[in-house]
């Protein structure tokens, strides 16, 4: 009798146990980007879309938001980071493609008007978002997300260029800032796709 318990227990034992090893596993994904030492809620701005109306990062709740601040006469780091994004973007299946929102933040506000950002975010795909807003506005959303941005070589009010940090930051489904990219990481594909879709399965 105690043997038939013992075999009984040992054959739902297994199944339990290698079913609790791949939870495990699964739990145990190692991410591409860099990770936060702790969860927190993404900073939930509100700026202008080219469209004219006011988008905030709530909006797309539900979906993975891949966030980078550039601008449109960005000689290098911006052009090569969102076609980078066009390429994850690309890489994802329809359905992924629903629940992923690329958002470009304009640092340069006085020149990226609504229409010239707008056209600059489509060129990379018909789905971005480009996003400006007033100078105090973008000033304080680029302070919640640790950005830093400064003009420098002015020649003139119109002429100038802006270094700025290159960081993409990765915000989940439920609205938590999960990961950031550095300069050039976004380039490996495949990564941040799988990055995308952990973060997409919860």
């Amino acid at each position: 009798m105690m043997r038939r318990i013992l075999t009984v227990a040992l054959l739902v034992g297994v199944p339990l146990a290698l079913g609790l090893m791949i939870v495990s596993q699964r739990d145990q994904y190692q991410p591409y980007g860099t990770r936060l030492m702790a969860q927190k809620a993404a900073y939930d701005f509100s700026l202008t879309a080219p469209d004219g109306k006011t988008v905030k990062l709530s909006d797309y709740r539900g979906k993975v938001r891949l966030i980078f601040f550039g601008y449109v006469n960005c000689p290098d780091v911006c052009p090569t980071t969102m076609l980078e994004l066009s390429k994850v973007y690309k890489a994802l299946t329809p359905q992924e493609q629903a629940r992923v929102q690329v958002m470009m933040i304009s640092v340069d506000p006085e020149r990226d008007t609504q229409e010239v950002l707008g056209k600059y975010v489509a060129f990379f795909s018909p789905a971005f978002v480009g996003l400006t807003g007033t100078p105090d506005q973008i000033a304080q959303v680029a302070q919640n997300y640790g950005v830093f941005y400064q003009k420098s070589n002015i020649k003139s009010a119109k002429e100038y260029t802006v270094d700025h940090s290159a960081t993409v930051f990765a915000v989940d489904p439920q609205g938590n800032l999960r990961l950031i990219y550095g300069n050039g990481k976004p380039a490996q594909t495949e990564k941040v796709v799988q990055d995308v879709r952990w973060m997409l399965k919860g």
